[in-house]
């Protein structure tokens, strides 16, 4: 395998037949067709990679990374959620943004945030989780700050991620997997009763109030509705 570095630019690129290198500058976003599944798991397995996100869709590899904004937007989310199971002590093993990939489904990807809700039972205690072997987490979070050159939702549904919480162009929403494809609902199922609203209203107020303040907020919401 080629160890030439990818064209550096500031858009995606496209790189037809070209081996796709071991290594990845992390200034890099890149897409590379003719990249095979075995080519994905060695980047995508290679420490020196470990800061990048990589999306493969049976044959295209896009390599990205994440910026400063991206994450606020995820971590905010993630504060929420983590609010909510503490109050509500629902057992959930975050997964992060681990990698989901079956070379069955030909698709790989990491979410940005990732939770074991339903299935927590199912790997609790294992250290590395194994979608050949475990089930894949109940609830997803993508959240899309820059337009990416592969539409991630197919390969979350062949994957069999049961639930979806997508944030595009300020708007967080739900999608539950029916028969293969996502369909929008108003409420999640894999955290039935979070208040969604909440946490849009906090995405929206978030350059203007600080991410502890409205974290804070939400918690004596909980603390309130306890009491009632």
């Amino acid at each position: 395998m080629s160890t030439d570095t990818l064209p550096t630019t500031s858009s995606s690129a496209v790189a037809e037949d070209t081996a796709p290198p071991e290594c990845v500058s992390a200034a890099e976003s890149a897409v590379m067709l003719s990249a095979g599944w075995t080519d994905y798991v060695t980047l995508r397995d290679n420490p020196d990679n470990r800061g990048l996100r990589m999306t493969f869709d049976d044959g295209l590899l896009e390599i990205m990374t994440l910026s400063s904004f991206h994450e606020l937007v995820a971590l905010l989310i993630h504060d929420f959620i983590t609010e909510w199971r503490v109050a509500r002590r629902i057992p959930v093993r975050p997964a992060g943004s681990m990698t989901l990939r079956s070379g069955e489904s030909k698709g790989g990807l990491e979410s940005d945030q990732s939770y074991y809700i339903q299935h927590e039972q199912d790997v609790r205690g294992i250290e590395s989780v194994d979608l050949n072997t475990a089930p894949p987490p109940d609830l997803a979070i993508e959240v899309e700050h820059r337009s990416a050159a592969i539409h991630k939702m197919p390969i979350y549904g062949r994957l069999g991620v049961p639930e979806v919480w997508r944030w595009h162009d300020e708007t967080l929403t739900v999608h539950r997997l029916v028969d293969g494809g996502y369909v929008e609902r108003n409420e999640s199922e894999a955290l039935p009763g979070i208040p969604l609203e909440k946490l849009r209203s906090a995405l929206q107020r978030r350059m203007q109030i600080d991410e502890t303040s409205l974290v804070g907020e939400f918690r004596q919401w909980l603390q309130s509705a306890k009491q009632q």
